[in-house]
């Protein structure tokens, strides 16, 4: 006869009895994933950024607990940011984050805080999405559950266990920071970011000025981008912070960033940021400056006169306006609304000035709603189509 480990026993017991203490009714009907499961999902790759039936691992404790010590392939969904009085928040698109603001799967902020982390296919508005919860606590991978569930989703588990229990069992499979960082230089307020060439429009970015400097691979305007990243923008903005970074600036209000007239003149005014980018055959890290010529748009008008503007990229408190968007954006060239970081030199009336337009509605095809940039890429001293990149950020204090 098999013999049965007391202690083991007792332990699931009282899992047991603390899951039904914890989860109300209908919270209980939804599945708990073991650590054991769990363990086989990540080492079998289940997880992995780049399976198409990927099971999603949501840690929603806050960001500096993320950053410093997360189960290898979560995704960063803190629970204070997706519920409030225990009922899901969405969005309404506009200037609203509440329970009341919307309803659906797609409107969720939660599915919003997804979308911002993975390539932009939107799996994560899928209904049937799989995803496992868990938390500082079991109580709180249970609630994140059941929030995922009331939003919409359909097929949502809590880990059966916290993230120190995980961590105690199995810490090879832990990670620090966040996916796309290759290196951290705490003490510098620094870090160094792992992506490559634009590989979807080349052609274009390579040659034309646009309105996107540094974006996120898997946002939604990543293919106007030419330096393309691997670091999501929430996680981008979280990381600035836990650094010493303010996050406040004045290019939004929440998701609310008011009227074109409202916006048009603003500057970011938050902290500044340093880029500077380097590749294989690099001889150092170039600032952006030395990679960029400013000088007068493919549409430049005769009126008013170019003249030249510089480079000064400052955090504009955009975070949840991004999330809500979802473009993408890590530093803009002009001034923006929904970029974590933008230029403080050149705004959106910029943009006009240099033959830009905004109207996708009536002219969806004219190049000036995209290629009306006064920053061009020096290419004969930049990498070709899809090569490998760095990014360091330094914070400036």
């Amino acid at each position: 006869m098999k013999k049965v480990n007391l202690n083991n026993l007792i332990r699931f017991l009282l899992m047991v009895l603390l899951v039904l203490a914890l989860c109300p009714f209908s919270a209980c009907t939804i599945a708990p994933m073991s650590m054991d499961a769990l363990h086989h999902a990540v080492t079998s790759g289940e997880t992995a950024p780049d399976n198409e039936e990927r099971l999603l691992v949501v840690d929603v404790r806050n960001s500096r607990d993320f950053i410093e010590g997360h189960i290898q392939d979560a995704l960063s969904v803190p629970l204070s940011m997706i519920a409030q009085d225990g009922q899901p928040l969405y969005t309404n698109g506009y200037d609203t984050v509440s329970p009341t603001a919307a309803t659906g799967v797609a409107n969720s902020w939660l599915a919003h805080m997804l979308i911002n982390q993975l390539v932009n296919d939107f799996a994560s508005t899928y209904e049937n999405s799989r995803m496992v919860f868990y938390g500082a606590t079991l109580a709180d991978g249970i609630n994140a559950a059941r929030i995922a569930r009331m939003a919409g989703y359909k097929n949502v588990a809590f880990l059966l266990g916290d993230y120190a229990a995980w961590n105690k069992n199995y810490s090879d499979l832990t990670k620090r920071y966040y996916d796309g960082v290759e290196s951290v230089d705490e003490s510098e307020g620094s870090f160094v970011m792992t992506g490559f060439i634009n590989n979807t429009k080349f052609q274009n970015v390579s040659t034309r000025g646009t309105h996107h400097s540094i974006i996120f691979k898997g946002g939604g305007l990543h293919h106007n981008g030419l330096l393309q990243v691997n670091m999501a923008p929430f996680c981008f903005q979280e990381l600035l912070t836990y650094l010493g970074a303010s996050p406040e600036g004045n290019m939004a209000d929440g998701i609310y960033f008011g009227t074109m007239e409202e916006w048009g003149s603003k500057f970011p005014n938050g902290q500044n940021v340093e880029y500077r980018v380097s590749w294989a055959s690099a001889e150092k890290y170039y600032t952006l400056a030395e990679i960029f010529e400013e000088k007068p748009s493919e549409f430049q008008p005769d009126t008013p006169p170019f003249t030249l503007v510089g480079i000064e990229p400052r955090i504009g408190g955009t975070r949840d306006s991004n999330i809500n968007w979802n473009p993408g954006c890590i530093f803009c060239w002009y001034a923006c609304v929904c970029g974590i970081t933008s230029n403080a030199r050149a705004n959106e009336n910029t943009w006009y000035a240099d033959g830009g337009i905004y109207d996708f509605e009536n002219f969806p095809d004219d190049p000036r709603n995209v290629y009306a940039g006064r920053y061009y890429p020096r290419m004969n001293l930049l990498p070709g189509e899809g090569q490998p990149i760095t990014v360091m950020v330094t914070i400036e204090k």
